[in-house]
């Protein structure tokens, strides 16, 4: 059945290396991106004025910085942290795996490090609203490069293969980061987790869980609609957000 109740599990551990001395002493999420407003503030705004009622954050890297910003919060939502203590040794596929128990079809998995426009959010939900079927939120209007997550989709829309070494020229587009699952396609992917950190794929994405059990599951492909997003990996990633945050300003204000 569609869903009723929203909630979301956002990915928040990575210590995200590559922003240098921007993130030694604070999480990626935690970093401001339109005036004092951090990624994370932000996103929960969007959150909330869409209608979610639970959100589950969970912290690794500077994850005191996140716990204490819950602690003080004032939110409609109803917030919670779960800490993922290996961060520095495990890639997030051990994050999602850590998640296991409070996944369900209700649930919308969301990476922290993402811009993005409040009516990407509100996709998300009108899809949640109407179907029961997994879905991955995909961009399909703009260009991808080789650190795009591509994915590749059949005729009937949905994702055969999501990865980033996936050829260019075939790629469907880029998943943003976005992510549901049906009651049916979370055993299949935790399955597909606890198969790759058995054999020590500690290293790899939640991406390749899905990637590797894809003739199992049904992820359909939905479209941003061209409208804008971004995620953050480098300081000039970090300076384009900054710009789009701006831009999209007028959407969380009202």
């Amino acid at each position: 059945m569609p869903v009723d109740t929203l909630k979301v599990i956002i990915l928040a551990a990575g210590m995200s290396s590559r922003l240098g001395e921007l993130t030694v002493q604070l999480p990626k999420s935690c970093l401001p991106i339109d005036g004092r407003i951090t990624m994370l503030e932000r996103n929960l705004q969007i959150l909330e004025q869409c209608g979610f009622e639970s959100a589950v954050v969970v912290t690794g890297h500077a994850g005191s910085v996140i716990e204490d910003f819950v602690k003080h919060r004032v939110s409609s939502m109803h917030i919670e942290t779960l800490s993922n203590n290996e961060f520095a040794t495990m890639n997030n596929i051990y994050t999602c795996y850590l998640v296991r128990d409070i996944l369900d079809d209700s649930t919308l998995i969301m990476n922290s490090d993402l811009v993005v426009s409040k009516r990407i959010i509100q996709l998300a939900v009108d899809r949640m609203k109407v179907s029961e079927k997994s879905f991955m939120m995909v961009d399909d209007h703009n260009q991808v490069d080789e650190e795009s997550m591509k994915v590749y989709v059949n005729t009937n829309g949905i994702v055969t293969r999501v990865n980033k070494s996936l050829d260019i020229e075939e790629s469907a587009g880029e998943y943003i980061g976005i992510l549901r699952l049906s009651k049916t396609d979370i055993v299949e992917f935790v399955k597909s987790t606890e198969d790759i950190l058995r054999n020590g794929g500690t290293d790899m994405y939640y991406e390749d869980a899905i990637d590797r059990a894809t003739g199992k599951l049904a992820v359909y492909c939905v479209s941003t609609d061209g409208v804008l997003w971004t995620e953050i990996d480098t300081l000039s990633d970090y300076n384009a957000a900054i710009q789009i945050a701006n831009d999209l300003r007028s959407e969380i204000m009202t």
